[in-house]
């Protein structure tokens, strides 16, 4: 009997089908109570659990955590006339329980996470092949349930936490659990996958690197209220993922962004996305609406870089051209020197753009990154500093900043002045990746209110504290038993 429960199902049908999310069938993945389970069924099931990683990069959610910041924000048009897209950085009253952006991200969470759990159960009912090969596809079933709840509690806070396979005639009965609880069971997932993933695999499957550098970001993105925060840790992982001698820089931070040098050296995870079954929009809504989509590589132009993001470059900084197209052309090669609509040749974000699939408007199949190599050294930067070693610091954030061939010294004087620094470094190095609000979170919440409100000319008055975490969904409270609208973050009761 096939039996697998999909869970906050009812979620997931809601959404929208033109952003793909009904493409899967996971009706295909068989239970492991099946008794036709068999190598090729496991690694369909894994398969089906990568595959659920995509949903959160492959369309407008996947803006979520670089709108709303102050390194980027929605073009005026597509705020003021998308209310709920237009929340993610106005944070008025659109951003609620019924906002179907957030909604996305909780749905695809525990999407994956039912994927992972129904391969997880399924290796360990397996009793063919070798121990090696079982506990070896555990680990990457548990890399992508690890990868699934950081993203829910970096979101959402505390979480319902389901570790087994679930039936389909199951009524949800699964309380919201401590964030530090959740962080710990991302923990020892992650252990499980160090001890038994690959130092070297496949593009798209995670390895020990892998592991390593997503339990890095556990022990700096955790709030420090968890008790889980410890930049010792991270240090040491760091340093374990030096010796592994896998990760280098990238010689060329453009190339970075170039279809022919995806899943490379400084590639530590990333999204694997193929044209046309698994295909991503962020061209697509990275593109100017100026611009044809079919024939001039234009878009729907959902966001555009903030000024301050803008500002925070040298002339010497190559990362400036690499990441920000400031000049459209037309088909003919024609400069665009004026639009309906000024935003439309206003600068926006070079980094997803696809020209291999110029005729295909949204449908690209350029991967996006994850994590880079780049990504750890700077968060060791940090690690050194809470060590009081600012000299160590600078070194690392150099060696970022020699690539991109800036000339500028660092001037801060003091752990203070430093760790401004390397945030800045961090939107520098990491812009529109996906961090930044994330980044400005795991300072403080009132910091992450501040900084929004300071710099996001959309936020301005409306964000407060309590934003930096996403209201739990409607659905979830009325289909879980667990959950009650007490239960609901604060400031969205």
């Amino acid at each position: 009997m096939k039996k697998i429960y999909i869970y906050a199902l009812a979620g997931v049908l809601a959404l929208s089908s033109c952003d793909e999310f009904l493409r899967e069938e996971p009706e295909d993945f068989m239970s492991a109570e099946s008794e036709d389970v068999d190598e090729a069924l496991i690694e369909a099931e894994i398969q089906g659990a990568y595959k659920s990683t995509l949903w959160f990069k492959n369309g407008r959610q996947g803006f979520i955590g670089i709108t709303g910041t102050d390194e980027a924000r929605g073009k005026t048009v597509e705020v003021n006339y998308w209310a709920e897209q237009g929340a993610i950085d106005r944070y008025n009253t659109s951003l609620n329980a019924d906002n179907w952006l957030t909604k996305w991200l909780w749905d695809s969470g525990y999407f994956g996470i039912s994927r992972s759990n129904t391969a997880i159960n399924a290796v360990r009912n397996y009793t063919g092949s070798t121990e090696e090969w079982r506990l070896s596809k555990e680990a990457e079933a548990r890399f992508v349930r690890a990868f699934d709840y950081f993203m829910l509690v970096q979101n959402f806070g505390g979480v319902p936490l389901i570790t087994e396979e679930t039936v389909l005639s199951a009524t949800p009965n699964y309380p919201r659990i401590d964030k530090a609880e959740i962080y710990k069971y991302i923990i020892q997932d992650l252990e499980f996958c160090e001890s038994h993933l690959k130092t070297d695999y496949r593009a798209g499957r995670p390895t020990v690197g892998a592991a390593k550098a997503m339990l890095m970001k556990v022990y700096m993105y955790a709030p420090e209220s968890t008790g889980i925060r410890s930049y010792s840790e991270a240090k040491r992982l760091f340093e374990e993922i030096e010796g592994l001698g896998v990760y280098s820089l990238q010689p060329s931070y453009a190339d970075l962004f170039k279809p022919e040098f995806e899943n490379g050296v400084e590639s530590v995870y990333e999204f694997q996305f193929e044209y046309p079954d698994e295909q991503n929009q962020f061209q697509y809504f990275c593109g100017s609406r100026a611009l044809d989509q079919f024939t001039e590589g234009g878009g729907f132009g959902i966001f555009l870089p903030s000024e301050r993001y803008l500002g925070l470059f040298d002339d010497t900084d190559e990362r400036f051209d690499a990441s920000v197209r400031t000049k459209f052309y037309d088909k003919n090669g024609n400069l665009l020197t004026s639009a309906a609509d000024p935003e439309y040749i206003a600068p926006h974000c070079k980094k997803y753009e696809d020209y291999d699939r110029v005729m295909d408007a949204g449908a690209s199949s350029k991967n996006i990154y994850f994590i880079r190599y780049a990504d750890l050294i700077l968060l060791y930067a940090e690690c050194l500093l809470a060590e009081n070693d600012l000299a160590g610091a600078k070194q690392q954030v150099i060696r970022v900043r020699n690539r991109a061939k800036v000339s500028t010294p660092i001037t801060a004087s003091n752990n203070t002045e430093m760790l401004d620094f390397i945030y800045e470094e961090r939107m520098r190095e990491l812009g529109m990746e996906g961090w930044r609000r994330m980044d400005l979170i795991r300072r403080g919440a009132d910091y992450f209110a501040a900084q929004v409100d300071k710099y996001n000319p959309f936020a301005k008055g409306n964000v407060q504290p309590y934003h930096a975490f996403y209201p739990i969904p409607t659905n979830e409270i009325n289909m879980n038993d667990g959950i009650g609208a007490e239960d609901q973050n604060e400031g969205y009761k």
